[in-house]
């Protein structure tokens, strides 16, 4: 085909290059199927195709839906579209080769990478609202199971479980919308462009767009066919949702440990070792959910550094290459989200580890500062010491936050100011209790209980509002792909049974 003089390809080209890609390039059938079928109906209802043959070809792409890719002759010398093109044109000898009228591959691959990038998309995104129910039950439910915060993993302040998986339900919020405007920008209709600079025919890219559930035109026709953009902002969205999920199933399995044992995963979740028959691992699978996040980011570099080394031009590297890196991102970004989910719904919580974890650490102190700078007029950093220096005299006596006393408070306080400050027993006990301490945050966003549930029903009405946005993408292209067969019926009425 073409000028070439011969279209036999060098056999390592074929073995490296061609078989493997041939292998990759099947992820694009239903895509370029439903691509074939609105272009022709376009050219149809251009009058650039006769209804006669557009119904013969249309007959014929709707013969090849239902073989599947099983029913193309592969073979590696060559595309895939050629060889669809091939299938309709065996079937539709005299109409076959019009459907291609006005068009490119250049445009049928930018096509068909931002249709399979928008599919996918909408698919994790369910995926990632479904996640996001089961963290906010989870939350609901353990909205007053007192623990320890962690920074650097030594005790911080104390919180609530709760207000730990809202955060990590606020992380995921703020994913979503990346991967929303990610969809957004992948959903826009290349077609029509041809290889780069549109066509003499008058084709309806419009219509194409509507029929393809687009939400409107990749307008510049140099544009639509060299960007690719799209594929690394998407990209850049799994990456930083997977680092998101990652982060939390390595706090998950450090809780695991029988050091924090804070939490356990029911046996579905856990594997044992081989050689010592006393060794349970709640936490094995978790791990291979770190391994798919960071191959999730190796994948973004590259389609990245693919992306910056190449001009800005169609290219097989950015056409083709690029979105293999981008559709297997899409497969690990599924598995970490729906195990993510299971082990949100299946995971045990010791609450009474995580309140005894607390307990036996002055996780309050900051509290007793805050009471000496309120009531006894202090600057915060001489508050600070006070109570800096009763933890270091409680630690070298080996004093639990329990057996801790004003007079202990005193002593640390005469090192600092000369004079002792009065710190009354119940403001003591009130700061060194986890589950008092909690309830004294009553700023936005802290983990007192009522403020957690006024977090939780906020979150769950922006996840209902989210639901409902999510569902009208799937009513649009739902729309489509209606739209899409009544136009084919019109032309080529489905054989009756």
């Amino acid at each position: 085909m073409g000028r070439l003089k011969s279209e036999a390809k060098a056999p390592e080209l074929v073995e490296y290059v061609m078989a493997p890609f041939l292998a990759d390039m099947g992820q694009y059938f239903d895509a370029h199927l439903r691509i074939h079928k609105a272009h022709v109906v376009m050219l149809c209802e251009q009058r650039l195709v006769d209804a006669e043959e557009g119904g013969s070809i249309l007959a014929a792409l709707r013969e090849m839906e239902r073989a599947g890719p099983e029913g193309l002759a592969l073979h590696h010398d060559t595309d895939l579209y050629m060889q669809m093109e091939a299938y309709v044109s065996r079937r539709a000898p005299k109409a076959g080769g019009k459907m291609h009228m006005g068009r490119s591959r250049n445009d049928l691959y930018a096509c068909g990478a931002r249709l399979l990038t928008r599919d996918r998309l909408a698919a994790l995104i369910a995926d990632l609202l479904d996640l996001q129910e089961a963290v906010l039950a989870r939350a609901e439910e353990h909205a007053g199971t007192v623990m320890s915060g962690y920074t650097h993993l030594q005790h911080a302040e104390p919180i609530t479980l709760g207000h730990f998986l809202l955060a990590f339900h606020d992380a995921l919020a703020r994913d979503l919308k990346r991967l929303a405007a990610a969809y957004d920008n992948a959903n826009q209709n290349a077609l029509g462009s041809s290889a780069l600079a549109g066509s003499s025919f008058p084709l309806d890219r419009e219509r194409t767009a509507a029929l393809l559930g687009f939400d409107g035109l990749v307008e510049n026709s140099y544009d639509a066919v060299a960007a690719r953009d799209y594929v690394v902002e998407a990209m850049g969205a799994l990456a930083v949702m997977a680092s998101t999920v990652a982060r939390v199933v390595d706090t998950l399995i450090i809780w695991c440990t029988s050091e924090f044992g804070m939490i356990d995963m029911p046996d579905s979740y856990g594997y044992t070792s081989s050689i010592m028959p006393q060794k349970r691992n709640p936490g094995y699978f978790l791990e291979s959910v770190r391994c798919k996040s960071a191959r999730i980011t190796g994948d973004m570099s590259s389609a990245l550094c693919t992306l910056k080394g190449t001009t800005f031009a169609q290219s097989r590297d950015t056409s083709f290459e690029i979105t293999i890196a981008l559709f297997r991102a899409f497969g690990e970004a599924r598995g970490i989200v729906n195990v993510m989910r299971g082990v949100a719904r299946a995971m045990i919580v010791n609450a009474d580890a995580m309140q005894q974890n607390c307990a036996r650490e002055f996780s309050g102190a900051t509290e007793i500062a805050n009471f000496l700078v309120r009531e006894r007029a202090l600057d915060f950093r001489s508050a600070y010491m006070i109570v800096a220096n009763t933890v270091r005299l409680a630690c070298e006596r080996g004093l639990g936050p329990a057996a801790v006393t004003p007079a202990l408070v005193d002593e640390a306080a005469r090192e600092v100011l000369g004079r002792p400050v009065d710190l009354p027993e119940p403001a003591l006990r009130q700061a060194l209790s986890p589950a008092a301490n909690v309830e004294l945050k009553r700023t936005a966003g802290s983990p007192s209980r009522s403020e957690v549930l006024r977090m939780l029903e906020r979150r769950q009405r922006d996840l209902a509002r989210d639901r409902a946005e999510h569902q009208a993408r799937r009513d649009r292209l739902a729309r489509a792909d209606g739209l899409l067969e009544t136009a084919i019926d019109a032309l080529a009425p489905p054989a009756r049974a």
